[in-house]
């Protein structure tokens, strides 16, 4: 294998000095403002009475003290520029505003990630007095004191909120003792593939004490988000809601709703305590929740729940992100509210009325609510499944109409145990857990009060897009198949995760920044290069970095297996990507054996024209999910489970799409 010695001179890398690191730590505790928001029009009347104490701090950026650490010209490229916007100085950004046709911005955010702690000294004001919580540079969490990793002193990590089209530049320093670096989860990059963020793969990890600029366009609309693609960082506290927005007469879906806020924007995780990753603590919604360790009852004015206010008899937009690093699949309701499902992963659908919705690891979903129920204060409900069933694991935060005055908490339990009481005796749900609604709601009419009960699931590959798929019935796909899998390590004290039987390892260079430059054999691997050494996967251990190579502008069939008794959400950077099938197998198989069962037309293809568009995707266990997309974004794309929990043990490979020829030279000093 040839040694390759990478000059690393980038244009958005820069070294930061001890003396600096010093001085954005003190400027964290200077600058760090309350958050204050305006809105125009009819939103104006509406947000002047939804300020209330749970609004989050955001950093007041400065952005000439970091600019002085760039040469000249790089910051000249921006300083001159009339389109420049940043936080003002009461920490409001200028780019979160209402979208207007060909008024285009260039916004610019900077994310200090510094080591912090839950509940700690900072929040003693917060235990005694909700209103204090925001103005301390307290992280509450659900009140137990713990390590952790936040950006600008935040949990979750600030939100960025644009417009498409916008340019959004992004400064990460990495205060850690670690390497860092951020992925951008639902975004193309289809001009800009080495800003994806993927480690090794798209760029080098931001060392401890350096900065990385990412620069990119917000080349769609919708509901992404930003997280740490190292490790398990994104649990630790490394992620943000990152929203697209469009002008009202562009949104297809604008007449269904009158409201669409950023107060409204609602990120899920799942927590742990220090770095016991052995079981998930708890949930939290926007940070905060209720201490599962605790006595009290839900309803006690002592816990700390994330509260958001609606507009009486007004239809709202909110978008639902979860950050989850363990299998630990969730429900997602409100109390006495059906919702108006209108998006998943930031792609709009036909939309399906439901009671509640379930979600896996780095989904997203947008629904609108109407506030025409008896002006109080009602849950926001999120149940956990799988490894969060085994302790209990649900959360809350608090929907209060806006003429309700105080800070009431529901008086209805938190937890639903009976969903035979809806109104209309339906109870329909969306997503990819029908067995775990089998458990919560009863399909017996026996067993309800009412006889004309009825639950129904909706699975996500049910669902259908706005946008028709963009081939038609004859084409000819190229199908690959895909087995994720899971065995005992070598020493049998662990497990490990696979694709196509193989453990991934990260490669010491960064495959898109060197493309060219290195004999492919001595760098990367795949299922057929190690079959002609050889090498039997399926009974020997196989360890390297799993690179499969995917021809350009062709029409591309994945079939993703899942050999685990577990789900697998799986993500595919660079694409968006068509469901088509999804199905549960019953037993584990191998390559040969699936090919089989396809030949025989035994996996299942949905032939609507308009098929759901997904970035993650639920693969059932012991089951197959069917994606199609056209590769006509060129690059070495990482696909991997969505559980980091299985992610960091193995189970990531690599889409090389085109040949190097082909594949966008990064800027120069980029290169190595």
């Amino acid at each position: 294998a040839m040694k390759i010695e990478c000059v690393r001179q980038r244009l958005t890398t820069f070294t930061i000095t001890t003396l600096l690191l010093i001085t954005v730590a003190q400027g964290l505790e200077e600058a760090a403002q309350e958050k204050t928001k305006t809105h125009t029009g009819e939103e104006a009347d509406f947000a002047t009475t939804t300020d209330t104490a749970d609004d989050e701090l955001r950093l007041a950026v400065d952005f000439e003290q970091v600019a002085r650490n760039f040469d000249n010209a790089n910051r000249n490229q921006y300083v001159k520029s009339a389109n420049f916007s940043v936080a003002d100085s009461k920490g409001r950004h200028s780019c979160e505003r209402r979208c207007q046709n060909n008024q285009a911005l260039t916004c610019y955010y900077r994310l200090v990630v510094h080591h912090y702690q839950a509940s700690s000294a900072e929040c003693q004001r917060c235990f005694n007095s909700e209103a204090a919580c925001p103005k301390q540079q307290c992280i509450y969490g659900d009140g137990v004191y713990t390590p952790m990793i936040a950006i600008n002193q935040m949990l979750p990590a600030p939100p960025i909120e644009v417009c498409v089209d916008d340019t959004v530049v992004v400064d990460v320093i990495n205060y850690l003792t670690e390497p860092i670096s951020i992925h951008w989860h639902g975004l193309p990059m289809f001009r800009t593939p080495e800003m994806d963020g993927a480690p090794f793969v798209t760029q080098y990890p931001i060392q401890p004490a350096e900065g990385y600029r990412y620069q990119f366009n917000a080349e769609r609309v919708g509901s992404v988000w930003y997280n740490s693609h190292v490790g398990l960082q994104r649990n630790l506290g490394v992620g943000g809601a990152f929203i697209i927005r469009q002008p009202v007469q562009s949104d297809p879906q604008s007449y269904l709703y009158d409201f669409d806020l950023p107060e409204h924007t609602l990120l899920i995780q799942d927590y742990i305590y220090g770095n016991d990753m052995s079981r998930v603590r708890n949930l939290l919604i926007n940070g905060k929740g209720r201490n599962h360790a605790s006595s009290i009852s839900d309803r006690d004015p002592r816990h700390r729940y994330k509260r958001l206010q609606v507009a009486n008899g007004k239809r709202h937009r909110f978008r639902v992100v979860y950050n989850s690093v363990f299998n630990c699949p969730i429900e997602f309701s409100v109390e006495n509210h059906r919702m108006l499902m209108i998006s998943t992963d930031g792609n709009d659908i036909v939309p399906v009325l439901a009671d509640s919705f379930f979600m896996s690891a780095g989904e997203r979903f947008d629904f609108v609510l109407q506030a025409n129920q008896q002006a109080r204060s009602y849950w926001i409900r999120v149940r956990g499944y799988e490894d969060c069933a085994k302790d209990n694991v649900y959360q809350g935060a608090i929907l209060t109409y806006q003429s309700v005055v105080g800070r009431a908490v529901p008086q209805n339990p938190m937890v639903k145990t009976s969903f035979c009481d809806n109104d209309n005796g339906v109870y329909l749900t969306v997503g990819d857990f029908e067995q775990h609604l089998k458990k919560t709601v009863s399909f017996e009419k026996s067993e309800c009060a009412r006889t004309d009960f009825k639950a129904t699931n909706v699975a996500t590959v049910g669902l259908s897009a706005l946008e028709q798929v963009p081939w038609n019935r004859d084409t000819e796909f190229l199908t690959h198949y895909s087995l994720f899998g899971s065995r005992a390590t070598a020493d049998a004290t662990d497990v490990s995760y696979q694709i196509d039987d193989i453990t991934f390892k990260m490669s010491k260079i960064s495959l898109l920044q060197t493309n060219g430059l290195y004999n492919e054999k001595g760098v990367y691997c795949n299922r057929s290069m190690l079959a002609a050494k050889g090498l039997n996967c399926e009974t020997q251990q196989c360890i390297c970095t799993n690179v499969v190579r995917l021809p350009a502008y062709r029409a591309i069939e994945i079939v993703l297996v899942n050999n685990n008794n577990e789900p697998t959400p799986v993500h595919l950077h660079g694409y968006t990507v068509r469901l088509v099938g999804q199905n549960v197998l019953g037993g584990i198989v191998n390559e040969k054996q699936i090919r089989d069962l396809d030949r025989r037309g035994q996996l299942q293809r949905s032939t609507d024209e308009y098929a759901i568009q997904k970035d993650t995707v639920q693969v059932p266990p012991l089951g197959y999910a069917i994606i199609r997309f056209y590769s006509s974004n060129l690059g070495y794309w990482m696909y991997h489970s969505s559980l980091d929990s299985q992610a960091v043990r193995g189970m990531i490979g690599v889409f090389k799409v085109g040949e190097d020829h082909q594949i966008k030279e990064v800027p120069p000093r980029l290169r190595c």
